[in-house]
């Protein structure tokens, strides 16, 4: 299988590893960097004079501003502006055209050929190439821990065809195949340097926005790339200023100092609650749900984890708890996803069928407690809950309470972050909850196939052979059966619950009043279609 790129999701606000909070060692000053030719940099307002025309955001410190090596969330988003991806994600899971124009699978999903769009140039002027395309691959074949690992690990090898055209040969069939594609490609004239000059090379793509200045510990100013492929820019300038976290860049928003900001805090309601601002929402590739220790005697029953399932009110807890800025699930794959089984109804809350599913199973009600037996033995589990995210502590109130009206005894353990991790990965609980940022190339087999239970991300322990079939059916299917086999999938863990499945979370890009034009979000690229936003 492919080591695709997912993460269990810790923190409500943190959902992406940092490389640290360090500067970027790079020599810049507040003025046009040398290598970038001055009729590019002039294009724009003069720096000295405040732009109408311009619009402000935010980002955490950076560590670098190579793409490939970047692993900050919103970092990557400001990267985008600067360089393009090969393809884009949109929020179904499908890809769209972006540098590369079209494609092509082999019958058996073993190779690809690519066409680029024509006269793509970098910013400083030169050609872009599947030259470019190829040294980019490489260049994430080289970097242990970028983002797009995913893009490489199945890649056998890689051939020019020309200078629009290349083909990609792969190891095995991936049903994914097609989002290993998202990836910025960056200039070979420009990268082809040693490592540690790659990390400190001043930014040069072929994004719609081009770099002009830095202001270390204040702000990055970019100018309008009157070549971008895809058509000018409306907005003249962009100008990114340096913030902590994303805590900050809320309060920045609030207090009128940045006009976008992109976030899944469950709040974020109070800081567009004006008329002043606009909101774009969306479902993420969060999965969040209640993980069961399968060496528990009490869950490896199918019908017992699906009277859990029925015991609790799941869109109840999204109204309450994330004010619906969730959407209630059944599987791991996304209601929005193209891959989502439409045929699926998800199952709603229903007391009397939990406790009739727990009945036939055996467990009887006790009288004196209140609590179901069954050999004597209580319904009760302990539930580990990581203390730093206030909204599953909640939510793990919210199920004790549910568990209780059916006879279930849950024990909240809320405990410090790095515990949390520890116990989960060695195994050191009953019951936890949790989230993964799913990858859209996706294959679920790290978290359910019975060969990752002793060195992988099985922390569930859980072990069923008609699973890790459908999870290598689902693997190898081809773009025209795919969405067959996943059905099955989905069918089949909704009936068997291996996790208790509670939500997708949704993100959300606030933006100021004056923010206009046709904003049109992808999941991966919140300025996929930059070009098109204007100020009003």
């Amino acid at each position: 299988m492919i080591k695709g790129y997912k993460m269990l999701v810790v923190s409500l606000v943190t959902l992406t590893l940092c490389m640290g909070c360090g500067t970027i060692n790079m020599v810049v000053r507040d003025e046009p960097v040398n290598n970038i030719p001055t009729q590019e940099l002039s294009r724009t307002n003069n720096d000295n004079k405040p732009s109408e025309n311009k619009m402000t955001i935010a980002m955490n410190v950076p560590t670098t501003l190579n793409p490939l090596y970047n692993t900050q969330d919103n970092v990557q988003q400001t990267l985008y502006l600067l360089f393009s991806p090969l393809v884009n994600i949109e929020e179904n899971g499908t890809i769209s055209a972006n540098i590369a124009h079209s494609w092509m699978l082999n019958e058996n999903n073993t190779a690809i050929t690519i066409t680029l769009n024509h006269d793509i140039n970098w910013h400083d002027g030169m050609p872009l190439t599947t030259d470019d395309v190829i040294f980019t691959l490489q260049q994430i074949q080289k970097i242990p821990d970028s983002p797009y690992r995913q893009a490489i690990e199945n890649v056998a090898s890689l051939e020019k065809l020309d200078d629009t055209t290349m083909k990609i040969l792969y190891r095995q069939p991936f049903s994914s195949i097609l989002q290993t594609l998202f990836f910025p490609i960056i200039p070979q004239h420009i990268y082809d340097v040693a490592e540690s000059d790659a990390l400190s090379i001043i930014p040069i793509g072929s994004g719609p926005y081009l770099f002009k200045s830095m202001t270390p510990l204040k702000h990055i100013k970019l100018g309008v790339n009157n070549h971008y492929f895809k058509g000018t820019p409306h907005i003249e300038e962009i100008e990114v200023s340096i913030i902590p976290d994303e805590e900050s860049s809320l309060h920045s928003f609030k207090q009128n100092l940045i006009d976008v900001v992109y976030t899944n805090i469950t709040e974020w309601g109070k800081y567009a609650s004006d008329k002043s601002s606009k909101s774009y929402e969306f479902t993420s590739n969060i999965y969040e749900f209640m993980g069961l220790n399968f060496n528990k005697v009490m869950f490896q029953n199918s019908n017992v984890r699906r009277a859990m399932l029925y015991a609790l009110d799941r869109q109840k807890m999204v109204y309450l708890y994330y004010l619906d800025h969730a959407l209630v699930t059944d599987t791991p794959i996304s209601p929005s996803s193209y891959l989502y089984d439409k045929t699926l109804k998800i199952q709603e809350h229903d007391k009397e069928k939990a406790k009739l599913l727990l009945t036939q199973e055996g467990y009887e009600r006790d009288s004196k407690s209140g609590l179901i037996t069954k050999n004597d033995i209580p319904f009760s589990f302990n539930l580990l809950v990581n203390a730093e995210n206030k909204d599953r502590i909640k939510i793990a109130d919210e199920i004790k309470r549910m568990y209780k009206d059916i006879g279930i005894e849950v024990n909240v353990e809320v405990v410090e972050r790095d515990i949390y991790l520890s116990r989960i990965e060695t195994k050191q609980y009953d019951a936890f909850l949790g989230g993964w940022q799913l990858s859209y190339a996706l294959d679920l087999s790290f978290a359910l196939h019975s060969s990752k239970i002793i060195s992988g991300e099985n922390y569930i322990n859980y072990k069923d052979e008609k699973m890790d079939e459908l999870l290598q059916q689902a693997f190898l299917a081809t773009e025209g059966s795919n969405i067959h086999t996943y059905a099955k999938f989905q069918q089949y863990f909704s009936q068997e619950n291996p996790y208790i499945s509670l939500f997708f979370k949704r993100k959300v890009l606030i933006t100021k009043d004056k923010i206009g034009g046709s904003i049109k979000l992808t999941p991966l690229n919140i300025f996929a279609n930059v070009e098109e936003w204007m100020i009003e």
